[in-house]
């Protein structure tokens, strides 16, 4: 197990440090996580933009509900709502900053070849048990 003050906080530090890509396939890696995360991070930003306008409907729902039955619809939908902000908010950080920490953790360089100069090290990264 590699140091834990060794880790990666993000996808393209751990491709540079652990992936053993070089060249082409390191930009093109670089490319794609650069636009994966950017996609995630937006995506979350509208998540909870819309969960918050919603959570505030809903919040005055239930304030003015005259009956119980659609209060309890009500608070139901409300819970239902801070659930999935949290879900999406817990699943944007473990895909970008929680996951190449961990992995990096827990891959040793010497393991997975990473002197290879032909770039298979990358793909012997994950096959490795």
């Amino acid at each position: 197990m590699m140091s834990l003050l060794n880790v990666a906080w993000n996808w393209n530090e751990f491709f540079q440090n652990y992936g053993g890509v070089e060249g082409d396939q390191y930009k093109v890696l670089q490319e794609v996580f650069n636009i994966i995360s950017i996609v995630l991070w937006v995506a979350l930003g509208i998540v909870g933009a819309v969960g918050a306008v919603y959570a505030i409907y809903l919040g005055f729902q239930l304030a003015r509900a005259d009956e119980q039955g659609k209060r309890d619809d009500a608070k139901k939908h409300l819970i239902t709502v801070v659930i999935a902000i949290g879900v999406t908010i817990a699943l944007v950080l473990i895909f970008n900053t929680f996951m190449p920490a961990l992995v990096s953790a827990f891959v040793n360089p010497e393991d997975v070849g990473l002197d290879d100069t032909t770039g298979s090290a990358f793909i012997h990264l994950f096959q490795k048990v």
